[in-house]
């Protein structure tokens, strides 16, 4: 299950603006939803994708059409990550049962 948090209180947070958010849904970065209340949310996951865009695009000058590949690019590097985490824990797992007597 997602867990999802209030876009207004990222807003509140990073200091961005309506257009900003906008320009990130156009990129694709995040997709907002709206709660039953009314309040627009986001995804954790979306959350932290404002997150490192503000970053890359305030402190690195990053475009956002940049932006958009670095994020997707540091997403599929941490899918292989947890990838290899999990063959390399198979691995382990598996010589444990070859050594146990």
């Amino acid at each position: 299950m997602h867990r999802y948090v209030k876009l207004a209180d990222i807003v509140a947070e990073l200091q961005v603006d309506e257009e900003y958010l906008r320009a990130l849904e156009a990129e694709d970065l995040i997709h907002p939803k709206h709660s039953s209340e009314g309040e627009v949310l986001v995804s954790a996951d979306e959350a932290e994708r404002i997150r490192l865009a503000c970053v890359l695009t305030r402190e690195l000058e990053v475009n956002l059409p940049g932006v958009e590949v670095i994020v997707h690019m540091r997403e599929s590097m941490l899918a292989i990550q947890r990838q290899f985490s999990a063959i390399l824990d198979a691995l382990v797992e598996e010589l444990r049962h070859r050594v146990r007597p």
